[in-house]
């Protein structure tokens, strides 16, 4: 993974955290994770360690928490992965990290992500503005 000064690696973390440019189908990391709102429970947890969407779309018992972000950017951001060495990656794995050091689990809201949810065309979906249910790269036939 890419190296530099933590501080700026968060700081940029942050601003990509929020660029739906990083997807295909206009998602942002934040429209699912909103002012650090549905992780699940589990967030809380040093990584790697299971974390329920990469096991109900990939089947991974396991994951890191870099593979964690590439899998967020493929799956619900039907994107192609960052480089394992860009500082992308690096910034928002970084900037995860820091979000999970102050993470406190809200009841419910991981039931309310869409991006957990074994349908995410279902009803609510934050992205009704621009449906990635009705994009090529379709994110809603994979495994559900």
């Amino acid at each position: 993974m890419a190296q530099g000064n933590s501080v700026e690696l968060i700081a940029q973390g942050k601003k990509l955290f929020s660029d739906p440019k990083l997807s295909s189908n206009g998602l942002s990391c934040n429209t699912c994770h909103t002012g650090g709102a549905s992780f699940a429970q589990t967030f809380a947890q040093p990584y790697p360690h299971f974390v329920q969407m990469a096991d109900d779309k990939g089947g991974l018992k396991k994951i890191a928490l870099d593979e964690m972000v590439q899998f967020c950017i493929v799956a619900p951001m039907a994107a192609k992965p960052l480089a394992w060495d860009s500082r992308e990656l690096a910034a928002l794995t970084a900037y995860t990290a820091e979000i999970q050091k102050t993470f406190k689990y809200k009841s419910g809201a991981a039931a309310n992500n869409p991006c957990a949810a074994k349908n995410p065309c279902a009803a609510k979906n934050p992205c009704a503005a621009k449906n990635p249910c009705a994009a090529k790269k379709n994110p809603c036939t994979a495994k559900m």
